[in-house]
């Protein structure tokens, strides 16, 4: 049974670059513990944004990544997802992808502002109801 992992952002993360900082700790991690993952951007600036960050997070970090295929971590943006994959994160998305694409683990984040969080909240229950055994960590500073 597929997992989802939602991380609550905290209110100090203020601005989007700082929860975008957050996001890569986190898939820091991912690429760590699950050793590849597939991050889901809504847009290809959000992407751009994703990929320059995963350089430059965090001093002495490295993350391989690149842009489609290659590398063990994979940004995708505008809509053009894998089909399956190990781990995906979504970074920034309104909705899940449809269909969700086939996965062992599936990480979201709950942002700080009401409206994006309730968009989050859709995302939980939908993937609550298509069977994923659910989590919620708070995204630690």
């Amino acid at each position: 049974m597929p997992i989802a992992s939602f991380y609550t952002l905290p209110p100090t993360l203020l601005t989007p670059h700082e929860q975008q900082r957050g996001m890569c700790r986190v898939i820091a991690k991912v690429w760590q513990v699950m050793g590849e993952a597939d991050i889901l951007c809504p847009d290809r600036e959000t992407g751009q944004i994703m990929d320059d960050l995963l350089w430059t997070f965090q001093a002495g970090a490295f993350v391989p990544h690149v842009r489609g295929t290659g590398e063990s971590i994979r940004i995708h943006d505008g809509g053009v997802w894998p089909l399956q994959s190990k781990a995906l994160v979504l970074c920034g998305l309104d909705e899940l992808p449809t269909p969700v694409p086939a996965c062992e683990r599936l990480i979201d984040f709950i942002p700080v502002a009401e409206q994006t969080r309730d968009l989050a909240r859709e995302r939980y229950k939908r993937l609550k109801n298509a069977g994923f055994t659910m989590q919620v960590h708070p995204l630690e500073v």
